[in-house]
């Protein structure tokens, strides 16, 4: 109950602590080897899907500063206004990703530190989804746990949700789906312990 309570609020928590998420977070690019391999698998000008994707810094500013095209979706008014000012030219699109519905195709989507916020039902949802938006070459990248369950971490000393599937059931939704996995490593200790996954849409 407690954890179906948690779940269910995490839009309410970002929003309510974004601008100390913001100062937390930073501007470093911890995850830069994983951003690097996704992009080596885009075209230049890439139209990229970022889902979660807080105030557009650090990973989106990234792909923009390499010459890609961003989308981004994020649920926290806050966080997509501080993505608005930063970067005018892109799109900033305010609401759950859950509920986001396009006919765009984009040539690489990534949801990080996002999609292991979802329940593990939402997240098995999310794959059909990841297929609507690909089109033949599209990247995906997301970042998972390590293993199938729930976890409760922390954000600004308030307890924050995280679920994740087995490594054998994402392996599963993505080949159902149309993706070929390139790469995963769990726990990478080149990027502060993410578990993270790389496919291939074909």
């Amino acid at each position: 109950m407690v954890q179906e309570y948690l779940a269910q609020h995490i839009i309410e928590l970002y929003q309510q602590h974004a601008r100390e998420w913001i100062e937390q977070r930073g501007k470093v690019l911890i995850e830069k080897v994983w951003l690097d391999r996704f992009l080596t698998l885009l075209p230049s000008s890439a139209s990229i899907l970022d889902l979660g994707c807080g105030p557009g810094q650090p990973i989106a500013a990234y792909f923009i500063a390499q010459g890609h095209q961003v989308t981004g979706v994020d649920a926290s008014e806050y966080m997509i206004e501080m993505a608005r000012q930063s970067f005018p030219e892109q799109v900033w699109v305010q609401q759950d990703f859950r509920e986001y519905f396009t006919e765009q195709k984009f040539q690489g989507i990534v949801a990080w530190d996002s999609f292991f916020h979802l329940t593990q039902d939402d997240q098995r949802n999310m794959f059909k989804r990841f297929a609507e938006y690909a089109q033949s070459g599209t990247a995906l990248m997301f970042s998972s746990g390590p293993a199938q369950g729930e976890a409760i971490g922390s954000l600004c000393g308030e307890p924050l949700y995280h679920a994740s599937l087995s490594a054998q059931e994402y392996q599963t939704l993505l080949q159902h789906n149309g993706f070929k996995l390139i790469k995963m490593i769990a726990e990478d200790v080149e990027c502060t312990g993410h578990t993270v996954w790389l496919a291939q849409y074909c």
